[in-house]
């Protein structure tokens, strides 16, 4: 039998791979370098993308998933000189 911490660690592993994955084909590189964490339904995104475009685009993603009760959007816009 799985104590239920394991099941939530599993769970949380399963998010973070399912982020990704949704990450991934969007076909963007910046978007493929977020940092992807999920703790009991709450995921979090972090890194830099190079556009607010980019970051709506990886908020989007995320919010076409079940699972996810809370997102924190840590993702920065790269400021462009």
């Amino acid at each position: 039998m799985i104590a239920p911490a394991q099941r939530l660690a599993l769970t949380d592993r399963l998010l973070e791979s399912q982020v990704t994955t949704q990450l991934a084909e969007t076909k963007r590189a910046s978007l493929q370098r977020l940092s992807v964490d999920a703790q009991g339904g709450h995921v979090t995104l972090r890194g830099c993308v190079g556009s607010f475009y980019e970051k709506q685009i990886a908020i989007q993603a995320c919010r076409m998933l079940s699972g996810i009760e809370q997102l924190t959007d840590a993702v920065e816009v790269a400021a462009a000189y």
